[in-house]
């Protein structure tokens, strides 16, 4: 039963620790960072098309 711990626990450490393919908490912070960046950039955008969209609303209140 320990040895079965062990060489589960090894097959982990390895997993995450795996030189070649990159490891699983780098992807992890990739992703999260991919997310971060296109949630701001959504946001940027959404809130430039906002004030545009204001300005066309004061633009007509301006002629009737």
């Amino acid at each position: 039963m320990k040895s079965l711990f062990n060489n589960l626990k090894k097959k982990i450490h390895n997993f995450l620790k795996d030189d070649f393919g990159g490891n699983l908490i780098e992807y992890a912070l990739l992703i999260g960072f991919a997310l971060f960046l296109f949630f701001l950039i959504v946001g940027i955008v959404t809130n430039l098309l906002d004030w545009t969209l204001g300005l066309k609303d004061d633009f007509f209140n301006l002629f009737g």
